[in-house]
C-alpha cells in the first residue's frame, strides 16, 4: 500500500487545507505516515505570506526533493500559497516536483490524478491537540492592506455557508473536540458578503453544538461591533478573548497601510471592549519599520501600548513583499532599526504582561489540559480562556493527575513574564 507524508507549513488556515488533503488520500486507500523517508508520495503544503515563509517553503521543497532522490518517494506534490503565487515562475527550477496545486484547485487536480479519490466537503485528518481544533469559516480577504499579499493569492473574501460550518462543527465535536477556534483572514467580516454576521454564526453554534469553549481569532478592528461584544459578554462558552491585529496606532502610518479604524477610533474600541467585556483578554500585533515610520510614530505606539495594556502582543519587522503597494513606498527604515524597535516595544510589553499575570495569583480559573509537560518541573501544560494555542502563554500545573483534553478548575500560585503556575483545586 502506498504511503503519504505531509509537510504542513504556515498558519492554522493552511493547516486545515493540509488536513483535508490528507483525508482525500486516506479516503482513496492510501496509508498516512509521518516519516517522509518511507513515503511513496510527499506533499509540501506551503505558505508565502512573507519572505521568511517563502524561504522556508523553498528549503522544505528542496528537502523533499532530496528524499525523492534518495528515498522511496516517487511523487512530490507542492500545494498552498507558495504554489499558488509562484508555480509558473519556479516550476522549471524544481524538476523534481510532479504536481503544483494552488489554494483553490487542489481538490480537483488531485482527483484528476488519483481517480479513486472521493470529493469531500470538510472532512479532515485532524492533527495537533485533539481537543482543540480550528474551523475555517471563510476564504480570501477584501480589505486591501498595502503590505499584504493575501488578496492576490487567495482572492476576495468569501464566507462559507453557515449550514456547512455547523455540519463541520458538529463533526468536530463528535470527534472529541472541546475548544473550537474559528479562523479566517478576518473572522469579524464573516457573513457581511451574505447579509449575515459573525454574531449570528456564533449564536447558531451555541444553539446547535455543545462546545464548552468557542474562540475567535483574527478579528479586524473595523468589524468588532457592539452586538458581538454583548454576545461574548453574556455567553460563558465564548472565550472573552479578542485577537485584533491593529498593525499600528499612528494615523499617517495607518493611512499608508490602508487600515481603518484610525487612531481615535482604536482608542475608543479598546475602551469599549474593556467596558462591555470586563474580563476581556486582548491580543494584538504590530508592524515596526513600515515605510515612513519615524521615531515620533514609534514613540506614539509605545504610548498606546502603555494605555491599552494588552494581555498578549506580537510585533514583527516590516517585510517588503513584491506585488503589494507598500513594496514601492519610501523612505523605508533600516531593518536594524525595525528590529530594535520591536525589541524595545516587547520590553515594555513584558513588564505589562508580568503585572497582569501576577494580579491573577490566588485566583481560580478553568483551564484546558493540553498535554504532559516536557519540563520535569511541571506535570501538565494547560491554557486558560485567555490563551490561544501556539501564540500565547501557558498555565503550567505543578501537581495533579489530569487527562489531556479535559477542562478543569485550578488555583493560580505563581507567574512569570508570560506563563502562569497553578495547582489543582481538588488534588487530582
Amino acid at each position: 500500500m502506498s504511503q503519504v507524508a505531509l509537510y504542513n507549513l504556515g498558519c492554522s488556515k493552511n493547516l486545515i487545507d493540509g488536513e483535508r488533503i490528507l483525508y482525500l488520500f486516506r479516503s482513496a486507500g492510501f496509508e498516512l505516515t509521518r516519516d517522509p523517508q518511507i513515503a511513496d508520495i510527499i506533499i509540501v503544503n506551503t505558505c508565502a505570506f512573507i519572505r521568511e515563509a517563502q524561504e522556508e517553503a523553498i528549503d522544505t521543497i528542496l528537502e523533499a526533493a532530496s528524499q525523492k532522490k534518495n528515498g522511496n518517494c516517487k511523487t512530490l506534490i507542492v500545494s498552498g500559497c507558495f504554489s499558488q503565487r509562484y508555480r509558473k515562475q519556479v516550476a522549471e527550477k524544481f524538476p523534481e516536483v510532479d504536481l503544483w496545486v494552488g489554494v483553490n484547485d487542489w481538490q480537483q487536480m488531485l482527483r484528476n490524478l488519483y481517480k479513486q479519490m472521493k470529493p469531500s466537503t470538510f472532512e479532515r485528518e485532524l492533527s495537533g491537540l485533539q481537543a482543540t481544533q480550528y474551523l475555517k469559516i471563510a476564504e480570501g480577504c477584501s480589505h486591501g492592506c498595502t503590505f499584504c499579499v493575501i488578496p492576490g493569492i487567495r482572492g476576495r473574501f468569501v464566507s462559507r455557508e453557515t449550514r456547512e460550518i455547523i455540519d463541520e462543527a458538529r463533526w468536530l465535536y463528535q470527534s472529541g473536540v472541546k475548544e473550537l477556534i474559528l479562523v479566517a483572514q478576518d473572522t469579524s467580516f464573516f457573513g457581511r458578503d451574505r447579509g449575515s454576521s459573525l454574531t449570528s454564526l456564533l449564536e447558531q453554534l451555541l444553539a446547535k453544538t455543545e462546545f464548552p469553549w468557542i474562540r475567535c481569532m483574527y478579528l479586524h478592528p473595523r468589524y468588532v461591533d457592539q452586538n458581538l461584544l454583548e454576545l461574548i459578554a453574556r455567553e460563558p462558552r465564548i472565550c472573552s478573548y479578542f485577537d485584533i491585529p491593529l498593525q499600528h496606532i499612528s494615523e499617517p502610518i495607518l493611512r499608508s497601510m490602508n487600515r481603518t479604524p484610525l487612531t481615535k477610533e482604536i482608542y475608543n474600541l479598546i475602551e469599549q471592549i474593556r467596558t462591555v467585556v470586563p474580563d476581556a483578554s486582548i491580543r494584538s500585533s504590530f508592524i515596526l519599520g513600515f515605510p515612513g515610520e519615524t521615531n515620533t510614530h514609534f514613540k506614539e505606539l509605545l504610548s498606546f501600548i502603555e494605555f491599552a495594556r494588552f494581555d498578549k502582543l506580537g510585533v514583527f519587522p516590516f517585510s517588503a513583499e513584491q506585488g503589494t503597494k507598500a513594496f514601492e513606498l519610501k523612505p523605508r527604515p533600516r531593518i536594524a532599526t525595525a528590529i530594535k524597535r520591536c525589541e524595545e516595544l516587547m520590553l515594555v510589553q513584558r513588564e505589562i504582561s508580568r503585572e497582569i499575570l501576577e494580579s491573577k495569583i490566588g485566583s481560580t480559573m478553568e483551564v484546558i489540559i493540553d498535554d504532559i509537560s516536557e519540563d520535569p518541573s511541571f506535570n501538565f501544560e494547560a491554557r486558560s480562556q485567555s490563551d490561544a494555542p501556539e501564540v500565547d502563554g501557558k498555565v503550567l500545573l505543578t501537581s495533579g493527575d489530569f487527562t489531556p483534553g479535559t477542562i478543569s478548575s485550578v488555583k493560580i500560585i505563581g507567574a512569570s513574564d508570560y506563563d502562569l503556575f497553578a495547582e489543582p483545586l481538588s488534588g487530582r
